[in-house]
C-alpha cells in the first residue's frame, strides 16, 4: 500500500473563505484541510476598525502575525 503524504499546509486560494462580520479566515491547516489533529492555521482579514469578540483556546497557544496595518 502506498504511503499518504500529507501536506501541513495549503495554498489560501485553495480553501474555501468563513466571512464574518468583522472580516474572513482561510485556514491553511485543520483537520478538516489537512488531517492535522493539534494544529491550525490561518490567514484572517479584519476590516479596518473590526475585531472579533475575546475567546479562549484551552490548552492550545495563539500566535498573530500582522503583515499590515497594526492591533491593539
Amino acid at each position: 500500500m502506498a504511503e499518504q503524504i500529507v501536506k501541513p499546509f495549503v495554498d489560501p486560494n485553495d480553501v474555501e473563505t468563513q466571512v464574518f462580520d468583522w472580516g474572513s479566515i482561510k485556514w491553511m491547516s485543520e483537520p478538516r484541510v489537512t488531517g492535522t489533529d493539534r494544529f491550525t492555521m490561518g490567514v484572517v482579514v479584519l476590516e479596518p476598525g473590526k475585531g472579533h469578540t475575546r475567546h479562549n483556546h484551552p490548552g492550545t497557544e495563539e500566535i498573530l502575525y500582522i503583515v499590515s496595518g497594526e492591533g491593539e
